[in-house]
């Protein structure tokens, strides 16, 4: 049958040990009291540091420093607690002189860290993106927890600068790196558009001629050269006609000269003429290379070389048919003919020329065309991302403006460290309380303790629990002078367990101490959970 004791049962045994209840709970009281009496006071000073939004609209000026203000004072005071910066402010302010003598350097900076401390404050604010109601930092307090008021207040004061000034810092050093990286991201794209506008000239001073905007001007050149060969071909063909005609008149010139009826040999000046008239008659038909052009060429440089000998002979008198004033006014009009078709074919090799020069630039435009609008889309897009960055560069100038003029967001320092005029901690009523109530609960956790090591059969009830049954007659405890017997075997077997009680309590406490928590550390972490009370 199980056990089952009732709160009569735990009253007889606390009743029976109460001096095991009483004893060290008392002394534990005693213990307390003195703890909460003797703990050192700690003085507290503290600023408040309001958080203030910049001071230029956003949409006017972007600032160019996008953390939220928690993580900023969070990386904030990651530098200020830095192993150099806290040992300069403890040898500054000479902080903890005892135990910086024999304490490592590890151990002053974790306790200077457990005094200081940085506190949000918040408030429900507005999302003027969202308009909902949202938790936002608005302030924060920086303390700084040391047994003497006025260095407490010292130290505090010299945080506060340090925040003030790390933020001015930070957000300047922001504003311009971003300017000079935007400044000098522009200047690369600055260099490629030089390089590109190089490439591009001297493209175009290699391909200046077909380059696609001549494309129109080059078409119309070969139209305009084609038309004029046209107009040069069918001027040709006219003065030959005309010429045809005039030596036809020249060759029937001289038959008019003489009677009529009276027959008479043509003279070479007509030879000449009808030669000439029948080979401009055939060359409007066959080319130069052609026999028969070929014959009566020959034959007019013959007759002409005869006249020139005849011309010779009569001391260069012309015959009497060259004294005729129509016939110079004909041989005249073919002179200028001939001479305007040897222009017209000078002109037409001419124009022939540039016409394949011009016909060779629009054969090559669409060659050209490919590497030239590759380099254009290159310059183009290069210019826009250069136009882009020395926008935002401006944009970071008004920033850097902005942050060193200290018109942006800003830490303003409206509650400045006072001196403290009453301690902190510890709340030596708090510690008293929890020692008392702690005390009596560990008299009362021993007298369980003894009785569950020692136990035994005691009342009424037990003995019915045990036996089954009720007992016939309860005798009183009688107690007789001379009556007590100490039980030695008893003894030593609690001995033995307060021995072993404390062995192992001590090996818990080196194992402790060299395997998880240096107990120096240890004892300062439970001074400051201590002075939390």
């Amino acid at each position: 049958m199980e056990e089952v004791k009732g709160l009569k049962d735990y009253l007889e045994i606390l009743n029976r040990h109460k001096k095991i209840v009483i004893y060290p709970a008392v002394m534990l009281i005693l213990v307390s009291s003195a703890l909460a009496l003797l703990l050192p006071a700690t003085y507290k000073s503290s600023s408040l540091i309001l958080i203030e939004s910049q001071e230029i609209p956003n949409d006017l000026v972007r600032s160019t420093v996008t953390s939220y203000a928690d993580q900023r004072i969070a990386v904030i005071k990651q530098k200020l607690m830095t192993t150099e910066r806290i040992m300069a402010i403890v040898n500054k302010y000479n902080l903890y002189p005892e135990d910086t003598k024999n304490s490592p350097a590890s151990v002053i900076v974790e306790l200077f860290r457990s005094h200081m401390s940085v506190d949000m404050v918040q408030a429900n604010v507005t999302d003027p993106n969202s308009g909902r109601s949202k938790r936002a930092s608005i302030a924060f307090n920086v303390s700084f927890l040391d047994k003497k008021p006025l260095l407490a207040q010292k130290v505090a004061n010299e945080l506060t600068t340090e925040f003030l000034t790390e933020n001015v810092k930070t957000r300047t050093a922001r504003a311009n790196e971003t300017r000079e990286f935007l400044k000098e991201e522009g200047d690369k794209f600055q260099r490629k558009i030089q390089l590109l506008e190089k490439k591009i000239a001297d493209f175009k001073e290699k391909f200046n001629d077909s380059l696609p905007e001549l494309l129109p001007y080059n078409l119309s050149m070969v139209e305009k050269l084609q038309d004029e060969l046209t107009k040069d071909q069918n001027q040709i063909i006219i003065l030959n006609d005309q010429i045809l005609t005039m030596n036809i008149e020249l060759a029937n010139l001289d038959a008019l000269l003489p009677a009529i009826g009276s027959v008479q040999a043509l003279t070479p000046s007509q030879k000449l003429a009808q030669a000439k008239a029948k080979y401009a008659s055939l060359k409007g038909k066959y080319s130069e290379s052609h026999p028969d052009l070929k014959r009566l060429k020959r034959e007019i440089e013959s007759l002409e070389s005869e006249l020139r000998l005849e011309k010779n002979i009569n001391n260069g008198k012309p015959d009497e048919h060259y004294k005729s004033p129509l016939f110079l006014k004909i041989n005249s009009k073919i002179a200028s003919a001939e001479r305007e078709i040897k222009r017209l074919y000078a002109r037409k090799k001419e124009i022939n020329n540039k016409l394949s020069v011009f016909q060779k630039r629009v054969a090559e435009t669409h060659q050209v065309k490919r590497a030239y609008e590759d380099l254009i889309r290159d310059y183009d897009n290069n210019l826009a991302k250069y136009k882009e960055l020395r926008a935002k560069e401006l944009q970071a100038e008004l920033a850097q403006n902005l942050e060193s003029e200290n018109k942006g967001e800003s830490f303003t320092l409206i509650e400045p460290p006072l001196v403290p005029s009453h301690p902190e901690k510890p709340n030596r009523f708090k510690i008293f309380i929890m020692g008392t109530v702690a005390s009596v609960g560990v008299g009362i956790g021993l007298a369980l303790l003894f009785e569950m090591l020692v136990g035994g059969v005691r009342g009424y009830n037990e003995v019915s629990r045990i036996t089954g049954s009720s007992p016939l007659v309860v005798v009183p405890l009688l107690s007789v002078k001379g009556d007590d017997v100490i039980d030695t075997t008893g003894l030593n077997v609690k001995l033995y367990w307060i021995i072993g009680f404390f062995v192992v309590v001590t090996l818990v406490i080196v194992g402790f101490h060299y395997l998880v928590m240096d107990l120096e550390v240890l004892w300062f972490r439970l001074l400051r959970k201590i002075s939390l009370l």
